[in-house]
C-alpha cells in the first residue's frame, strides 16, 4: 500500500534504500515554525502525523515479531516538532488575544464616553419635553426656543446611536465567553474526551502477559 512506501515492509526497493529513507535530519525549530502560516503549519502537522502513525506501526509490528526497532529517534523528533507547532500555535493565539484585548479596551473607553454623552443628552431631551408639554400649543420665544433645542437634540441623539451601534457590537463580546476556549474545546487535534484513555501515541513501553510458572 501507499502507507508502507519507503517503509521495512515496502517490496519495491532494497534494503539500501530502505537505510538511506531511515536517515532524517533535526526536529523542526520553533524559530522557523514562527515564520510560517497557519495554513502551512496546517499542511506541516498532517505530514508529520502521517509520519508518526507510519513510525508507531513499524514500532509496532516490531514488537509483534520481537525485533529491535532502531528507529526510536526519529519518532521523538516527529513528536517534538508537533509538540513545538502547538507551542508556536498557542503562543500566536495568546499574542492575538492580547491584541484584541487591547482594541476591545480602546473601544470600551470610547464607549463608555459616548454612553455618558447619550444619558446626559437624554435627560436633557426629557426635561426639554416636559416644559414644552406644560407651555402648550401656544406660541412664545421659550417655547420655540425649546423646539429648537429638541431638534437640535434629537439629531445629536441619533448620530450618537448610530456611533454606538458598532461598538456595542464590538464590546459585547466581552459578556459573553469564546467557544474556543470553552472545557468542551482544546487546541489538540480529535475529539477531547475526560475519562482516561489508553492512547497508543503514549505508550511508553510494553505490557508482555505475564505466564505463571
Amino acid at each position: 500500500e501507499e502507507f508502507w512506501k519507503g517503509g521495512n515492509r515496502d517490496s519495491g526497493i532494497n534494503a539500501a534504500a530502505k537505510t538511506a529513507n531511515a536517515q532524517s535530519g533535526d526536529p523542526w525549530p520553533a524559530v522557523l515554525l514562527r515564520l510560517k502560516s497557519f495554513e502551512d503549519m496546517h499542511k506541516l502537522w498532517y505530514v508529520l502525523l502521517k509520519e508518526k502513525n507510519f513510525l508507531l506501526a513499524e514500532q509496532h509490528e516490531a514488537k509483534q515479531q520481537r525485533v529491535r526497532w532502531k528507529h526510536h529517534g526519529r519518532l521523538k523528533k516527529v513528536k517534538l516538532s508537533m509538540k513545538r507547532i502547538l507551542t508556536v500555535l498557542t503562543r500566536r493565539e495568546i499574542h492575538q488575544q492580547a491584541l484584541r484585548a487591547k482594541e476591545i479596551l480602546a473601544k470600551q473607553q470610547d464607549r463608555e464616553q459616548l454612553e455618558t454623552q447619550r444619558f446626559h443628552l437624554e435627560e436633557s431631551m426629557k426635561v426639554l419635553q416636559h416644559q414644552i408639554r406644560r407651555a402648550g400649543p401656544r406660541d412664545s420665544v421659550a417655547s420655540a426656543a425649546w423646539k429648537a433645542t429638541m431638534h437640535k437634540h434629537e439629531a445629536d441623539h441619533a448620530r450618537l446611536l448610530a456611533e454606538l451601534t458598532p461598538l456595542r457590537r464590538d464590546t459585547m463580546q466581552q459578556l459573553s465567553s469564546d467557544w474556543r476556549y470553552s472545557r468542551r474545546y482544546s487546541d489538540l487535534p480529535g475529539a477531547v474526551r475526560w475519562r482516561k484513555e489508553w492512547v497508543r501515541a503514549l505508550q511508553d513501553r510494553v505490557w508482555k502477559p505475564m505466564r505463571a510458572h
